[in-house]
């Protein structure tokens, strides 16, 4: 089967890249094994945290007993989805209930907010635009199966996690609104800025089959 576009949403890893800004999360790195020269072939070693640069959250990320990545059913991992314009949100601007009446809602749905353009820099991970709780709320009652979306997550940027919030009900409430209703979230999605027409596109989501893990980086294309 030939298809007449295909857009990779996937930043690519590679040493130095930026990762969340946390103690517990690992800086990314490769190293060099095998060389042609000497062993005969090319070979890596990779050090990367399972949420590091485009990624797939499952359940078991923010909810205890929570499903794991490797049971994430490929039926939601890919097929059609809609593509929803949200560039033109302000910085910190909350995503509403309101705006997402005048949407319809699908079962795979991108949000592009045209934060892409900060990757590489640390304002990547600050103030964004964002889900409010209702808007979350809404999105599952209407059906809402997979949140893909151009920036580091769909919470409050300005929520500071702190030995008062971590793990209390302040810490990323959105996220375990949708992981605890079995919605995946993609995240960190490059290349938005590409998509010209927004209509008819299929996506395909995969993330590595680890087992028992919370999450896992994958490679992330647009079709149609």
């Amino acid at each position: 089967m030939k298809f007449k576009k295909i857009i990779d949403l996937t930043h690519p890893i590679e040493e130095g890249m930026i990762t969340f800004e946390c103690d517990w999360h690992p800086r990314t790195s490769i190293q060099q094994l095998g060389r042609l020269e000497q062993e005969g072939r090319e070979s890596r070693k990779v050090e990367i945290g399972t949420h590091t640069g485009t990624h797939v959250d499952a359940p078991l990320h923010f909810i205890k007993d929570g499903a794991t990545i490797d049971q994430t059913s490929p039926d939601i991992l890919m097929g059609e989805v809609s593509i929803v314009d949200f560039s033109h949100l302000k910085e910190d601007e909350e995503v509403t209930v309101d705006m997402l009446k005048e949407i319809k809602v699908t079962e795979r749905m991108i949000f592009r907010y045209g934060w892409g353009k900060h990757w590489g820099t640390r304002k990547f991970y600050h103030h964004y635009p964002h889900m409010s709780a209702e808007a979350a709320k809404y999105l599952v009652k209407k059906g809402l199966k997979m949140h893909a979306s151009d920036i580091p997550s769909p919470d409050d940027s300005r929520i500071k996690l702190d030995s008062t919030t971590k793990g209390t009900d302040k810490d990323s409430p959105i996220h375990k609104i949708f992981l605890s209703n079995d919605v995946v979230l993609v995240e960190y999605l490059a290349n938005l800025d590409k998509v010209k027409e927004l209509d008819g596109w299929h996506i395909v989501a995969c993330p590595l089959k680890i087992k028992g893990s919370d999450g896992a980086p994958a490679r992330v294309f647009l079709f149609k």
